[in-house]
Formats: C-alpha cells, structure tokens, sequence
C-alpha cells in the first residue's frame, strides 16, 4: 500500500542509464551495460537494467545458500517501540444489514421502530475511476432488498421510534454477494480442485505478527498447524512488489507499464492476473481491498477498466468513505457504520466461501497497520475467532489459506533499528494446505515444512498455489541469467539450501542473508559514501532545482559493507549436474564493493538509506533510485511539485519552506 506522504518511492529509470560519481565528486552519466536487445517488445530497458544488475549479483552468490538472522520478536531493540492502544469502538446502530444475496432492516430496529421506509441504491461498478449510484428503491418495514445488479447498496431509512413522536433516520452502506454471478462450468476432470484464500495485512513482518498477535499466532501454529516461513524475503518495495508476483508471477517491470505517468491508454487488464485464467477454470474470484485512495494498483497505477474479480470492493469503499475523505474523521475512520472495517472485511471473507463453487479469495486489509502497525492489536481476537471458524465449519479440508503480510515496517521507528531493517523485508507468510491434498500427497506437507528454513519469496508463492490448483502448467518459466532453476518454485517440492538471493530474484538491496560488516568513522568510506548518496539525490532534483533546494549532508548515521563469505569467492563452477554442490578453486578479489549508508541531510533533517556499488579500480559509484529509501515522513515539503513531478517528493525540499 503507498501513503501520501511517509515514503519509499519506486522510480523506474527512463532508459538504460545509472548515474556514477567519481571520488572528486563530479556527476556523469555513463552507459551501465551493452545487452543484446531481445525480438520480445514487453523487454524494456529497465527489465534488462534489473536483469544484468541480478546477473552480475548471480556471479558472486550462486550456491552459496542463505542464512536468515535469528531475530527474537520480542527484542528489547524493537518491542521500546510497542504501545498499546485503546480498541476500536463504532458507536451507533446500522439499520440495515446485507447478507449474501438480501439486504434487510434488522430486528432491534423492527423492533422499536415503526412506519419503516428504506431506500436502496445499488453502486455501480465502472471502472476504477469511476463509479454511478443507481436509481432509488423503496423498501418497507420487514421486506428485504435483493441484490442483483450490484454487490454494494447505499441505503437511506426513516422511521418512527417507540419512545419519541418525531421520525428517526438513519444513513449507511451494506455489501453482499449479488445473485446473478454464476461461475463458468469447471472443464472435464477439474470439478474438485482446491479453494484458495490469500488474507493479508499491510505492513505486518512475521515478528510483528508474533509479538502483537498473540493469540491469532496461537490459533495459526496449534489449532490449523500451519507452516510459518522463516525464510520468506521480499523482492522489492512495498506493497505491488508482492501482489504483483502473488497474482501475475511477474514483477511490475516485466508487465506493461501502466503508471499515471506513463502517456498511453493502457491499464492493469491486460495483464496475465489469475483472476482471468480462473473464471475459464469455473472459479468464483474475489479480490477484497480496503483504503482505494491508495490502493495497490491505483494509487502509481492507472488501475482497472473492468473489475478484475466477480467480487471487487473498490466502488463500495470510494462511496463510503467519500474518496478517503473520512480518513480526517479520527472517530469514524476505522469503522464503516457499526463494524471495524477490519472486521468488516473479515465477515465478507467469510460469506464469500458459503457461496457456491470453486473459489478464489484474495482479502488485504491495510487501515489498522498501514500508518501505524500498533493498530493491529485489535484485530487479534476477530481474526482468531476467524481462523478458529475457518476450522469449524470444514474448509480446511480443501481450501488453502495463506495469511500474510506485504512486507513489514517501513517508515515505523522501528524501521530505524537493525532488526528493523530486516523485518522490513521479511514478512508473514503461514501457509495451510487442505487435508485433503496432504492426505493425496504426504510428501507435500514435510517439503512445505522443510522449505520453511530456506529463502523463499513471492514468486514461490504463485508457484505453489499454481502447484495446488493442479495448474503447474501455467508457471512462469523465467530464469535469471545463469541460475540453474527457475526464479519461482513449488514449496511442495525441496528448494535447495544453496539457494541465493540472486538465484530468487532479490536484489542485494532487499536480501536479508548478506553478511554485512559496519564500516568504522576512520574508514574514508564511511564518509564518502554519505557524499555519494547525496549527489545522487541533488541530481534526481536536478530538473526542478529553480523550486527543490540542494540538500547537503549533515551526518551518516552509519554504513555498511557488504562481506562476501569465502565460499562466494572462492567458487568456480558447479561440481555436479543439479548445481547443489560447488567446486571450488583460489580466492577471488572482487573489483566491486556494495554498501548501504544511512544518511541525514539539510534540511529539516531528512533521513535516507540507500544502497551503492563502488568500483574500485574506477574511484566510482552506481547507484540506482529504487535503492534508496527515505526513512522519515517528508509531510508537504515537496507541495511545489507534487501535483507534476510526483517521482521526486520524497527528494525535494521546496524553496518556499526556508
């Protein structure tokens, strides 16, 4: 999910160019590589730019395994920053609760009202820019409202009450399941194959779940028995990098470019979603996300056209909170009338699996952890009681549920400590096959298990539930350049532990298994470093310098070298066919050093992390924008150029505000 504000923002190069700094300071742009330019027109320049960036990464750490850090959840480091917070409470009573295919006044209302009128308007899905209230039903007293031309319905009800003379009137919104969606028939054969529910939760790292999740991490672990993945990296930032693979197997570079920003009339629906494939296979589908003013694939992304899933909330949300106007309303903000939104989103979940056939869910909830993930805390007893139901009523017997987060904290205090970094990029990810598949294929469960100690990462995650639906053929067969095995892999079947970050498509940036040793202040890197970064930021601003002021350094926090462990530098090739066991010959010395820097800056103390490639034998950096992360809220400081140069807010400091 992207904020407003607090952020760490993706920028895609324009062409095949980095900017390099050389030790006297000056700033030249050089060519990063001659690659061959392939006949496939969706290979752009910044895929390839990523491609030989992994490629050369692969060089250095094919086989050579990975080795997460230990990190106690409940760290003095991290567990300062935990506050409890009161609950959310919503106030009031709605009049009119939906569920499934009918809408209807609810009892305690009949009860003590009388002369009830209630006027239903369906919200119609347009597009994800746009959506028309449709015309006004009346409905009296106890009769109920079907829902058949829209899953959404604002609803406007007046009354009298027993105890006054004088009408009462109520306004709200209600979501259920209209009841004209009837799936495809599944093909011959493929009737029975397993339901799938992704639930997720924005900003929630697998030690965050631990330690402000307690009893939810209980029902996880002993009553569904399902596999915690200990090794589970993310591959780039924030919250697309991880849907986009979940949902596409690709990553954002390697599907058409549909930014804002981007001058074309393309949009999200040419892409390869699993949504589409599903509906042929006789899948129902529901993609539930809350917060649409920043949603996933709106807020940089021109989004959708046509709803991607038979059951999609973004016209509801856009209604009911005014376009995230209700977001300033601190009293009203987490609820939609009488309900947590959180709880909301997880009694629409749970209807959606009482609908009829093949079902695919995929429900990501961001208002409580989004801006501060001590929220998430209140969630913990709805979402046991969930997981607990989820087993009562028998769908572990043939749904697979993935409970995840996108990644962990990014702008938190806690992301300015060690363990914090690193929680960052090592979210949720429990996984629980159906019984009846563990029964079909025993091997599946010990290798999900085992696979729970080796780097995984969201490309595995499409893989595998490809892999459960009995849809391996549609993998995604991409191989970085000199892996052996392909980026995405089954966790029902072994991963290697010589597995490597590059060999998973992760860029050393977001790789949690680097062995980094801490450049000391006497070390004439440790500042030059720091001067680095900030050229290169003071570059980015370059094209708006007569409104951005330079920033200049104040201090470097720390930095960072990365130390290649002996076995990358003394491998030569593979020794046997599979690639698991290396030959190794005479240590190698590198002609390249990666470092990741923190850094504070003038003015207003602006907070940057950024990871650099220095090229000794040339006195240079590389450095590349999507490596850099500002760790701060930069609030309205870029407000001169937001509406134009939106690419650069985290890096401007408007003039006007000296």
């Amino acid at each position: 999910m992207y904020c407003l504000c607090p952020s760490f923002h993706f920028y895609r190069l324009s062409s095949l160019v980095a900017i390099v700094f050389s030790s006297s300071g000056g700033v030249k742009q050089t060519n990063v590589a001659k690659l061959p330019v392939k006949d496939d027109s969706t290979y752009n320049l910044d895929e390839r730019y990523i491609e030989k960036r992994l490629e050369d990464s692969l060089r250095e750490d094919k086989n050579s395994g990975c080795e997460i850090p230990k990190l106690d959840p409940f760290a003095p480091e991290v567990t300062k920053f935990d506050k409890d917070l009161p609950k959310i409470v919503c106030y009031g009573v709605d009049w009119v609760k939906c569920y499934l295919d009918e809408c209807k006044v609810v009892p305690e209302i009949l009860r003590t009202t009388r002369d009830i009128i209630c006027t239903y308007n369906d919200i119609l899905y347009e597009s994800d820019a746009k959506y028309t209230i449709g015309p006004s039903i009346e409905i009296r007293g106890a009769d109920v409202y079907p829902l058949i031309k829209s899953d959404h319905v604002k609803v406007k009800c007046t009354g009298t009450h027993e105890n006054s003379i004088l009408p009462s009137k109520w306004l709200g919104h209600g979501i259920g399941f209209r009841s004209t969606v009837h799936p495809k028939s599944p093909p011959p054969g493929r009737e029975n194959t397993y339901d799938i529910l992704f639930l997720g939760f924005d900003s929630t790292a697998k030690n965050g779940f631990i330690r402000r999740m307690p009893k939810s991490y209980k029902v996880v672990k002993e009553l569904l028995g399902a596999t915690v993945l200990n090794s589970y990296n993310i591959v780039g930032d924030g919250t697309p990098a991880a849907l986009f693979p979940f949902l596409t197997g690709k990553t954002e570079l390697e599907l058409p470019d549909v930014r804002k920003k981007t001058k074309n009339n393309d949009s999200l629906d040419n892409m390869p979603f699993i949504f589409y494939r599903l509906k042929d296979d006789g899948y129902r589908t529901a993609y539930f996300e809350d917060m649409p003013w920043i949603g996933t694939f709106q807020y940089r992304f021109k989004g959708f056209v046509r709803q991607p899933a038979d059951h999609y909330l973004r016209a509801f949300y856009l209604e009911e909170s005014q376009n995230g106007k209700k977001w300033a309303s601190k009293p009203r903000r987490y609820c939609v009338g009488d309900t947590p939104q959180f709880e909301l989103m997880l009694n629409i979940t749970d209807q959606f699996f009482k609908l009829d056939g093949k079902k695919f869910g995929f429900t990501f909830i961001a208002d409580i952890t989004h801006d501060d993930f001590n929220m998430i805390p209140t969630a913990d007893d709805a979402l046991a009681a969930f997981l607990t139901d989820f087993m009562e009523k028998g769908r572990g017997k043939n749904t697979m549920l993935l409970l995840f987060g996108d990644h962990g904290p990014r702008y938190a205090y806690v992301r300015d400590t060690l363990q914090g970094k690193f929680e960052e990029r090592l979210p949720l990810m429990a996984i629980r096959l159906p019984d009846d598949l563990v029964k079909e294929r025993p091997n599946a469960q010990k290798n999900l298990e085992r696979n729970a100690e080796v780097l995984t990462t969201p490309h595995d995650i499409h893989a595998t539930i490809l892999d459960v639906m009995d849809m391996r053929k549609e993998w995604n067969p991409y191989k970085i350049k000199g892996a052996d095995l392909t980026r995405g892999l089954t966790l029902l079947e072994p991963i290697s532990s010589n597995r490597s970050c590059s060999e998973a498509g992760i860029e050393p940036h977001w790789c949690s298994c680097l062995s980094w040793e801490e450049v000391v202040k006497s070390d004439p890197m440790f500042t030059k470093t720091g001067k680095a970064l900030v050229d290169f930021i003071n570059s980015l601003t370059d094209e708006a310098r007569s409104k951005c002021v330079p920033r200049t350094l104040q201090s470097v926090q720390w930095s960072m070298r990365k130390r290649p462990n002996n076995g990358v530098l003394t491998f030569v090739a593979a020794k046997d066919m599979d690639g698991y066991v290396g030959k190794f010959g005479k240590q190698l010395n590198a002609d390249r050093e990666d470092y990741t820097v923190k850094i504070t800056v003038n003015p207003n103390n602006g907070v940057y992390e950024g990871s650099l490639i220095y090229y000794k034998a040339e006195d240079r950096f590389e450095i590349d924008s999507r490596d850099i992360s500002r760790i701060n809220a930069y609030n309205n400081e870029p407000s001169c150029i937001s509406a134009t140069l939106p690419h650069l807010n985290m890096y401007c400091f408007c003039k006007e505000f000296l």
